[in-house]
């Protein structure tokens, strides 16, 4: 599942290139900068991307999965950061949504 993750959530980011001027650089994997210090894109930017991977996440996976509500985590901790970060986070919040599936 994690390529799986990983493929949806890279075409998610490069999706924006069509609306910025400069696209967004993801020459470093993982470890490329989204969000936040050094990041390529503004907080618009971001959510259009959020919205695109839960969106992907429900159609091609079958899985509804709310990835803006970061309220369980610490106040200085952001899983935008990188693109290795959202996808960990992404990966977080799908094994979450699994466990309480099986809990019902």
């Amino acid at each position: 599942m994690f390529n799986q993750v990983k493929a949806l959530t890279e075409s998610a980011v490069r999706q924006q290139d069509l609306l910025l001027n400069t696209p967004i650089d993801l020459s470093r994997g993982e470890d490329s900068r989204l969000y936040g210090v050094d990041g390529s894109i503004d907080s618009l930017t971001l959510v259009s991307i959020i919205v695109d991977v839960e969106e992907k996440l429900r159609s091609q996976l079958g899985v509804d999965v709310r990835l803006a509500d970061t309220t369980d985590l610490p106040e200085s901790a952001t899983p935008f950061a990188t693109l290795g970060t959202l996808i960990a986070y992404i990966m977080d919040r799908l094994s979450a949504a699994q466990a309480q599936a099986q809990a019902v």
